[in-house]
């Protein structure tokens, strides 16, 4: 049986793919925090005001991250059920659209941060309290989205016999035998 992570305890090797830590997910609310102080400083020290957040953004981001949770809770049955009924291409992709949306959401949540704390302290005035709202709004939207990408990648986990389903962190080195990634397929069930 193939798998996209390591399975054993020894050290990974260039190019194997990795769950995502929970230190890279801080690193990028921390580098979405950067970019929204630099954009949020920009738009300011030029003298125009910050664009108030469209409803749209908030709204597709959370419609996206509720349909990739829909999405992991078929995969992650298809792969406890019986481990083939995915492609390994099928698995690869879902493992790539997770950790993207897992890291985008971690970025979109930082940079509205910055957003929201900017606006905060003109709350009274009608368009900083708009963007506040609103920045809320896309917060809360950018979680479930990388909360859903979370989701989705760690459906494509393939459990062993002796792993804790809720691991927070299943690539550390005494996370057992979980694998991840995509499955292939048994060389007797090729023939379907």
């Amino acid at each position: 049986m193939s798998s996209a992570f390591p399975s054993g305890p020894e050290d990974p090797q260039p190019g194997d793919l990795q769950p995502t830590t929970n230190r890279q997910i801080t690193t990028s609310v921390l580098a979405g925090m950067v970019v929204g102080w630099f954009v949020v400083g920009t738009i300011q020290a030029l003298g125009n005001a910050v664009p108030v957040v469209p409803w749209s953004l908030p709204l597709v981001l959370g419609a996206l991250g509720i349909a990739a949770l829909a999405y992991a809770e078929v995969l992650r049955r298809q792969v406890e059920r019986t481990r083939a009924d995915i492609s390994p291409e099928a698995g690869v992709r879902a493992l790539v659209l997770g950790k993207t949306m897992l890291m985008t959401g971690a970025i979109m949540a930082g940079g509205h941060l910055v957003y929201v704390l900017a606006n905060l302290g003109s709350w009274e005035i009608p368009a900083p309290r708009m963007r506040v709202v609103r920045g809320l709004w896309t917060i809360a939207a950018s979680a479930i989205f990388g909360w859903a990408g979370h989701r989705l990648e760690r459906a494509c986990l393939v459990p062993g016999d002796d792993v804790d389903p809720d691991d927070p962190d299943p690539g550390a080195p005494d996370a057992g035998s979980r694998k991840a990634g995509p499955v292939a397929p048994d060389e007797g069930q090729l023939d379907h």
